[in-house]
């Protein structure tokens, strides 16, 4: 894999809204060259470009950053992960797997499983769709096995897992009725003794001055707690993997 790839595939399924930032600087620019323009309004042009010109080019850096250059690419979010303790775990993803490749080069001696949450009937965020066909394509290439589960429906017995993975995902889950159900379900087939790991960007300063808008996709603290609290899962660790990424690893509550 390339030293650009994450920021490639950030890039890729996001291009609309490169594009639209492309189009607003162009047409900005032409705007600014015409003599009609007033003062104020030359202002409010020039603003708008500076902040879609910057939000552009800042998104695409920290995208390079995290997803290429940074800890969360060596899978530094298993933090400090007795392998010996690992002996089943599962990572679960809503169609693009951040997960699995680090984590089984990672933990080896592990019997996995892949979970894709997602449900059928929900079509997602257009940038979702245009990954999940992309994984589709590798995975079928791979051969490897990706099983297609309902996000409150996990195909285990109870306690069954040493170590849960949701990397970037569980975002995808925008009612928080079904998210609450969703960290049930992690709960109950989590072993005691056992870890959840969740790797989420969040909804706060530092992901708002590096994506604008597209910040508003994440979801805020206050909003994880209230799910690992539905699901009655304690917060054992959290930590920043970079400015931009939060590592909550949890545990079922005594």
């Amino acid at each position: 894999m390339s030293g650009w790839a994450g920021m490639g595939r950030i890039a890729r399924f996001n291009w609309p809204w490169y594009a639209a930032a492309a189009a607003t600087i162009a047409a900005g620019a032409l705007l600014l060259s015409s003599p009609r323009l007033g003062p104020a309004a030359s202002a409010l042009v020039l603003a708008g470009l500076v902040a879609a010109g910057f939000w552009l080019l800042a998104s695409l850096a920290v995208s390079h950053y995290v997803y290429d250059r940074s800890g969360v690419a060596r899978g530094e979010w298993l933090g400090l992960i007795d392998p010996g303790r690992v002996r089943r775990a599962a990572v679960l993803h809503a169609g693009q797997d951040e997960a699995t490749a680090i984590a089984t080069g990672l933990l080896p001696r592990a019997e996995w499983r892949v979970f894709d949450f997602h449900a059928p009937s929900r079509s997602g965020t257009p940038s979702l769709r245009r990954a999940r066909a992309a994984a589709s394509k590798r995975v079928a290439g791979a051969g490897a096995r990706v099983e297609a589960i309902a996000p409150d429906a996990i195909p285990l017995e109870d306690g069954a897992l040493d170590l849960e993975l949701v990397v970037f995902a569980a975002h995808e889950i925008r009612r928080e009725s079904e998210r609450a159900a969703f960290f049930g379900e992690l709960g109950r087939v989590l072993a005691p003794g056992g870890r959840l790991i969740v790797v989420e960007h969040l909804r706060d300063a530092w992901n708002l001055l590096a994506y604008g808008p597209g910040a508003l996709h994440f979801l805020s603290r206050a909003t994880w707690g209230r799910a690992f609290a539905a699901a009655r899962l304690s917060v054992l660790d959290e930590r920043r993997c970079t400015p931009f990424v939060r590592v909550v690893e949890l545990g079922r509550a005594r």
